[in-house]
């Protein structure tokens, strides 16, 4: 009789097992649907964010050069997007006919005002003077180099 009642007692814990077992995986999964509905909603808003901040960027590049004429005294037709690892070279006069100066220019749209460690770079070495001019005639270019081939 006691093994009788055990085997009932036994067999009643596992059909409760199951029944909580079963709703501890419902639950669960209820909680992560909810979840992942919340969390997919705010990576799609950060991903627009993000997508609108390049674009403004983007543009904010395009619309420098108006910014740079009425700020720096710098005509737009003066201006040479290069994009990386600057935006511009400028030449200042240029279009008059009577350069003044040649400007690097970086632009920046976004919060942050750093430079990356490539800008960093270039603004060092301009401003160490490390630039320097070289004219390349591409005869005498193309005979130094058969020159080296032929060797």
């Amino acid at each position: 009789m006691l093994i009788f009642l055990l085997l009932i007692i036994l067999i009643a814990l596992f059909i409760k097992y199951s029944r909580l077992k079963g709703a501890v995986e419902s639950r669960a999964m209820e909680l992560f649907n909810l979840w992942k509905v919340k969390e997919e909603q705010a990576i799609r808003e950060d991903a627009i964010r993000r997508s609108l901040s390049t674009i403004i960027g983007r543009v904010g590049e395009h619309i420098a050069p108006v910014l740079v004429f009425s700020n720096y005294g710098i005509n737009p037709k003066d201006l040479r997007f290069i994009g990386t690892p600057i935006d511009y070279i400028g030449f200042k006069g240029l279009s008059d006919g009577k350069l003044e100066e040649i400007v690097f220019l970086e632009v920046k749209s976004g919060k942050t005002e750093r430079l990356t460690e490539r800008e960093k770079q270039v603004k060092e070495i301009i401003d160490s003077k490390k630039v320097r001019w070289v004219f390349v005639h591409l005869p005498k270019e193309m005979e130094k180099f058969k020159e080296t081939i032929t060797k």
